[in-house]
């Protein structure tokens, strides 16, 4: 079998949605520089909250705007000479009080806030967005808790673990595995549902075979993928997200998070957990689950770093639907 060039060599930057901060991270007035697919951009929110993606650097003589640029009212001020764009990318005023020229025109993109997140369309050929990230019903979650990881891979890579079957045994050491709900794909997004036990962990393990776990995947497009958990047995809910972002050909950012269903019942999880109060119990809950889950996440590290992508794998029985991912993956080219 020939093997490949790395992923992020043999691959553009995908079209889709992706995840670029969380949306409390930004506060009116504030300005952020970030990379994204190998571009230089600037995020901004206004005095009236709105957010904006724009490029980093002014078309008038490229000052860089992250760079002691401000913002000032609905505006973007460049620190070269003051000249200020508005969200749509219109230069309203100069630093000379003169008429804006016709050409100065900042290009800006199409973001989103969905679900605490503030999120850009990428598209190779700028066309504008095919598809949405739907709001998620957040009542009875806590907070979604989140930490980022600078990895070298692509987001192809790291979603195709979603439905890598085959690896759940071999790296992360889970058992009695079996599909709940075939691969459904319809459009940018896909679904897929797995049971399967996990080692116990501290107070909330019970007996040898460990936690019984359903997982119900939701992925859409390459950039934005989170994971329904249950725990059955313990009457426990949660949410993992999963949102790599590319920042050049070849890192990417990878943005996890988790969230709690606060309808649990604690003597179910441990009877002892009765004695704590039901909102101190939900930190400690999330903060520890958390915790599991970036440990999990973190085992892949090594292997996405160091791995080729193979064009045209030697697929087994037990590896799951990879074939048909990449099958779906191909309609982001």
């Amino acid at each position: 079998m020939e093997q490949m060039p790395t992923p992020t060599k043999l691959f553009p930057y995908p079209n889709s949605w992706y995840v670029i901060e969380n949306s409390e991270n930004l506060k009116p007035l504030q300005l952020i520089e970030k990379q994204i697919a190998g571009k230089n951009f600037v995020l901004f929110r206004t005095a009236s909250g709105e957010a904006c993606l724009s490029d980093a650097y002014c078309p008038h003589l490229g000052g860089h705007l992250a760079h002691g640029g401000h913002i000032e009212g609905e505006t973007i001020v460049c620190p070269f000479h003051y000249f200020c764009f508005d969200t749509k990318g219109a230069c309203v005023k100069t630093g000379y009080g003169t008429k804006p020229p016709p050409k100065a025109i900042l290009k800006t993109y199409p973001i989103r806030e969905r679900n605490g997140f503030i999120l850009y369309w990428h598209h190779e050929q700028e066309e504008l967005p095919e598809w949405e990230v739907p709001e998620t019903d957040n009542d009875d979650w806590t907070e979604i808790k989140t930490t980022d990881f600078l990895l070298s891979s692509h987001p192809q890579e790291t979603t195709e673990n979603s439905v890598d079957v085959g690896h759940f045994s071999v790296v992360h050491k889970y058992s009695n595995i079996t599909t709940l709900k075939e691969l459904k794909a319809e459009g940018a997004y896909l679904n897929a549902s797995y049971g399967f036990n996990r080692a116990p962990e501290g107070f909330i393990g019970k007996g040898t075979q460990g936690i019984k776990a359903e997982i119900d995947i939701h992925v859409y497009g390459l950039g934005y993928s989170f994971v329904e958990v249950d725990l059955p047995e313990m009457k426990l809910r949660t949410r993992q997200y999963v949102f790599p972002t590319p920042i050049d050909g070849n890192k990417i950012n990878l943005k996890i998070g988790m969230s709690v269903n606060k309808r649990f019942k604690s003597s179910k999880i441990h009877p002892a957990l009765s004695l704590i109060p039901k909102k101190t119990l939900t930190k400690i809950l999330l903060n520890k689950a958390f915790a599991g889950y970036a440990n999990d996440v973190g085992q892949d590290f090594k292997i996405w770093e160091n791995k080729v992508y193979m064009d045209h794998p030697a697929l087994a029985k037990g590896d799951g639907p990879i074939g048909k991912y990449r099958q779906w993956a191909k309609q982001f080219y």
